[in-house]
């Protein structure tokens, strides 16, 4: 299995966008890569990862409550 590029290349191209507070990187990590992010997060020092895990949490939270509003829009977009 290939592993998932945002946990792959989020750390190198938060350090390249000068991306350097613990909280940032892991909000960033966990919201784009999921449970590999939050370990990526992790790795990187304990504050990054319970960023991390919140913001994990936090997205999954919201997508539930907004999509139930989005997919009848979206059926409708595609024509369904």
């Amino acid at each position: 299995p290939r592993p998932p590029p945002g946990a792959v290349l989020g750390p190198p191209l938060l350090t390249r966008c000068r991306v350097v507070d613990a909280v940032a990187r892991g909000v960033a990590l966990g919201t784009i890569s999921h449970a590999i992010g939050t370990a990526a997060a992790l790795a990187e020092g304990e504050a990054a990862g319970a960023a991390a895990g919140v913001a994990m949490i936090a997205a999954a939270m919201l997508t539930t409550v907004l999509a139930p509003f989005f997919l009848p829009l979206l059926l409708h977009l595609l024509g369904v």
